[in-house]
């Protein structure tokens, strides 16, 4: 982004769960690998009943730039993981602006 003034949300990870089931599993987001710059952050949100997590730019990246982030949703019951999602996402910044 040309004008870095505040965090850009860029990814959505929703969690096959509703918000307040039966059985309540929290639900943790975390980046585990490839933020080398710690240019990236996930936080917790809730919409639309779901809960999401949400990855956002939080420092402006000079390109040409690549990475690949590894974000993990992990389902936690009783202080245990009972399942974990894994999803590897690649991100391009070109040294172009558009």
């Amino acid at each position: 982004f040309r004008e870095f003034t505040r965090p850009e949300e860029i990814i959505f990870l929703r969690a096959i769960m509703p918000v307040y089931p039966a059985n309540h599993a929290d639900i943790i987001f975390d980046i585990t690998e490839g933020n080398l710059r710690d240019s990236f952050d996930i936080i917790k949100r809730y919409m639309d009943g779901m809960t999401v997590g949400v990855v956002r730019q939080v420092r402006p990246i000079v390109g040409p730039f690549h990475a690949i982030l590894k974000l993990e949703m992990n389902y936690v019951v009783g202080g245990v993981v009972s399942h974990r999602n894994v999803v590897n996402v690649h991100i391009f910044v070109s040294e172009y602006w558009f």
